[in-house]
């Protein structure tokens, strides 16, 4: 059996007979991770509480390379972002993090650009006054890690230039269709000038920042939108925590 040790986040846990679970990590060196941790639901462990979303280790465990299912050994917590679990609002914005990850990766592949965004993005959470504007930056960045970016310059489907009137976005298609390519069965979304341009310079930028939300309220809704429809079309799934997000 091999010995691994790796920062990981805590993406999720689900119940493992009495006393176990199984943890869902993210890890910095092999992607994400399904590991048992033995008696880790007893009150009388100290590891108790290590468990958690959004919680950031140092891990230890073993396994055969073949195997999917591995058995943790020790860790240590480096950052619990304990400040996201004491506001409501954050703790909603980080658990959608979290969920979004666990949603866009696949078990044992590498993926340092992801655990990398997920870290970068729960400690700005910890620090933003304005976590709207973080969650688009964060949806924007990893649809371009996962090779999923919006088009949003040409036609998704025939790479046609588009008129300035043609702003309609399909979240099957994944872009803007022109008129031509437009179906009476397709279900499109209109956008309005102010969320194209705001998209627009998120990727032109390379989701490296984004301005802050316009205070037209509709077109902040409009813009969570459009990025939660091709989200949940390219996931294949649409993410709990993102109705929790709303409550």
């Amino acid at each position: 059996m091999a010995l691994y040790r790796s920062d990981a986040f805590v993406l999720r846990t689900y119940k493992l007979g009495e006393a176990d679970q199984i943890v869902v990590f993210l890890t910095e060196e092999y992607g994400k991770v399904r590991a048992v941790a033995r008696r880790s639901r007893s009150a009388k462990r100290q590891t108790a509480s290590y468990y958690q979303p959004m919680t950031l280790l140092h891990a230890i465990f073993f396994g055969r390379s073949s195997q999917n299912l591995h058995r943790i050994n020790s860790v240590d917590i480096i950052q619990p972002f304990r400040a996201l679990r004491e506001d409501f609002t954050l703790m909603r914005c980080g658990l959608y993090m979290t969920e979004l990850l666990d949603a866009a990766t696949r078990d044992r592949e590498p993926v340092s650009e992801l655990f990398a965004l997920l870290r970068q993005g729960l400690e700005q959470l910890t620090e933003t006054s304005t976590p709207d504007t973080l969650l688009r930056l964060f949806e924007l960045q990893l649809l371009m890690l996962i090779g999923y970016t919006p088009q949003l310059f040409a036609c998704v489907r025939c790479s046609r230039d588009l008129a300035d009137y043609e702003t309609a976005f399909s979240p099957a298609m994944g872009g803007l269709v022109c008129r031509s390519c437009m179906t009476d069965r397709q279900q499109t979304l209109t956008l309005s000038v102010q969320t194209l341009a705001y998209l627009r310079q998120g990727i032109m930028s390379g989701a490296e920042s984004v301005p802050l939300l316009p205070d037209d309220v509709e077109v902040c809704q409009e813009i969570e939108t459009v990025l939660h429809q091709h989200l949940t079309a390219r996931l294949g799934r649409e993410l709990k925590s993102y109705a929790f997000l709303h409550l």
